[in-house]
C-alpha cells in the first residue's frame, strides 16, 4: 500500500492569502523522507500554511489560529472582529489514500464536512486507544520556540496521557514531564530486563534511546548519552563526558532534545499496525522554524539527519535559514512573496541541492543579492554608479572623492580589496585612467 501523504492544500481568504493552491510533489529518493520547505519574508504565511495542514487533526477547538483574512479591521490601533461579514474562507486538503478534508467559515466558527473527514476522525479515535494495534498514520507539530525546561518526577509510573495529547498543537506539543518520565521508564525496563538475564529485551529498550542519542550526536558531532539518576530519580544528559541537567543544556541542544525526544516518545507509545518499527512508520511531521536556537553549523545538519532517520515520513518545515535550505538534496522548496497586498507562490517548487552555494541560495531562494553590510553595500553602489559615469566619459565626476571611496572600501577587508582591485584594473584598461591606491 502507498504511503499516506498530503497531496495538496487549497485555502481561500485566510491570513495573508486571498487564494492559494499548493501542490506537494512526491519525493525523489525512496530511502529518504519527503520534505517540503516553506520560505518567504515575515508575514507571507508560512506558519499559516502549517496551521492549515495540521488543522484537520488539531482537536484543541478553543484555539483558532486560522482566522479569515477579512475577519478583522483596525481602527486607532484597536482590532475589531467583523462577525457579521459574509466570509468565503475555506480549507481543502487532498490526501493520497483517504477522502479530502474540507472546512469552511460560517457564523463565527469553522464548520467541517464530517462525511469527508471520516478517515481523520477515525485516526484520532484509534490514536487515543492505547491497547489496539491499528494505527497506520500519525500527525505531529513542533515549534522551534518551544523547549523542555527542568522538571522532576515522583517515581516510576506509566504515562496515562494519550500519546497524541497536544501532539497537533505547535505551542503545546512538548511535554517535559512526560519526556523525562518516558526516559526513566525505558531505562528502568532495560535494567530490569538485564537483571532477569533477558539481554535481547534489554537491547530493544536501549535501541529506542540510542535513536535519539545517535541523531543528536551526529548533529552536534559529540557523544550524547541519557543517564538514569537514582537520587533524585531522573535523567541527565551526558555530552562528551559532561553530565548536565535539562536546564543546563545550551538552548540549541535543549530545543533539539525537546522536540526530537518528544516525537520519539510519542511514536514509541503509539500502537502501530503490524508492530511496525518506529523508524519505518508513515507519518506527517510539521516543523515551524526549528532552527531558531541553533548555531549555523547545527542548522546545516539537523534536516539531513531527520531526512535519513524517518524515511517514510512527509515533513513540512518553515524556515528563514539558508543553511537549512541548502543542507539537503531532494527537498521541495516553496517560496512565498507579497503581491498586491496578498501572499502568493513565487513560481513552481524548486528541488533543493546540497551542491548549491549559500550565495546562490540567498539570491535565488531568499531574494537577497547583497553580500555585505548595509553601509558597505551603499558605498559599493555609489562606487559602481561613479564608475559608470567615468566609462561614459563624464567630466563631472569628482575623482578625488572617487579615490577616497576606493580607499575606504579597499580598507574594509581583504575580500573587498580584491573586488575593488579588479574593478579599477578593468577601468584602467578601458579608460587609461589609473585609480589604483598606490597612485592616490
Amino acid at each position: 500500500m502507498d504511503n499516506f501523504r498530503i497531496e495538496s492544500l487549497e485555502i481561500n481568504e485566510i491570513g495573508p492569502f486571498k487564494y492559494l493552491k499548493i501542490d506537494f510533489p512526491v519525493k525523489i529518493d525512496p530511502d529518504k523522507a519527503e520534505i517540503h520547505i516553506l520560505t518567504g519574508e515575515n508575514g507571507t504565511g508560512k506558519s499559516t500554511v502549517l496551521e492549515a495542514l495540521i488543522y484537520p487533526v488539531n482537536s484543541d477547538i478553543t484555539r483558532q489560529f486560522i482566522y479569515p483574512e477579512n475577519m478583522y479591521n483596525v481602527q486607532n490601533g484597536i482590532v475589531n472582529k467583523l462577525w457579521n461579514q459574509k466570509i468565503d474562507s475555506r480549507i481543502q486538503i487532498k490526501f493520497s489514500t483517504v477522502n479530502s478534508f474540507s472546512a469552511y467559515w460560517s457564523e463565527g466558527k469553522w464548520m467541517i464536512d464530517h462525511l469527508r473527514a471520516y478517515a481523520i476522525l477515525e485516526y484520532l479515535n484509534k490514536a487515543n486507544r492505547l491497547n489496539i494495534n491499528e494505527l497506520n498514520i500519525a500527525f505531529f507539530a513542533y515549534s522551534g520556540y518551544r523547549k523542555a525546561e527542568k522538571t522532576g518526577i515522583t517515581g516510576i509510573q506509566e504515562i496515562e496521557e494519550s500519546p497524541i495529547a497536544n501532539a497537533h498543537n505547535f505551542h503545546l506539543s512538548i511535554s517535559p514531564q512526560n519526556l523525562i518520565q518516558w526516559l526513566v521508564n525505558i531505562q528502568t525496563r532495560e535494567l530490569i530486563a538485564k537483571g532477569k538475564g533477558d539481554n535481547q529485551k534489554a537491547k530493544q529498550y536501549r535501541s529506542t534511546i540510542e535513536i535519539i542519542e545517535n541523531a543528536l550526536g551526529e548533529i552536534i558531532e559529540s557523544e550524547v548519552k541519557f543517564d538514569l539518576e537514582e537520587d533524585p530519580l531522573g535523567v541527565k544528559i551526558n555530552v562528551d563526558g559532561q553530565s548536565l541537567n535539562f536546564d543546563q543544556l545550551p538552548d540549541g541542544l535543549k530545543s533539539m532534545v525537546s522536540w526530537m525526544g518528544d516525537l520519539l516518545m510519542r511514536m514509541d507509545r503509539l500502537k502501530w499496525v503490524n508492530n511496525t518499527p518506529v523508524l519505518e512508520r508513515n507519518f506527517i511531521l510539521l516543523l515551524d522554524e526549528i532552527e531558531v536556537h541553533l548555531h549555523p553549523a547545527w542548522q546545516r545538519k539537523i534536516l539531513p539527519v531527520v531526512q535519513k532517520l524517518f524515511k517514510n515520513a512527509q515533513i513540512f518545515i518553515s524556515t528563514h535559514s539558508p543553511f537549512v535550505v541548502g543542507s539537503v538534496d531532494g527537498a521541495w522548496v516553496h517560496r512565498f512573496v507579497k503581491k498586491d497586498g496578498y501572499s502568493v507562490l513565487a513560481g513552481e517548487p524548486i528541488l533543493s541541492e546540497d551542491a548549491k552555494s549559500y550565495d546562490y541560495i540567498l539570491e535565488e531562494i531568499f531574494g537577497i543579492k547583497e553580500r555585505f553590510g548595509v553601509e558597505v553595500e551603499r558605498k559599493l553602489s555609489e562606487f559602481q554608479q561613479l564608475k559608470k559615469e567615468i566609462l561614459k566619459g563624464s567630466e563631472t565626476v569628482d575623482t578625488a572623492y572617487f579615490r577616497k571611496l576606493i580607499g575606504e572600501l579597499a580598507g574594509q577587508s581583504v575580500e573587498l580589496e580584491s573586488i575593488i582591485g579588479m574593478e579599477i584594473r578593468q577601468l584602467k584598461r578601458l579608460t587609461n585612467q589609473d585609480f589604483s591606491l598606490t597612485e592616490a
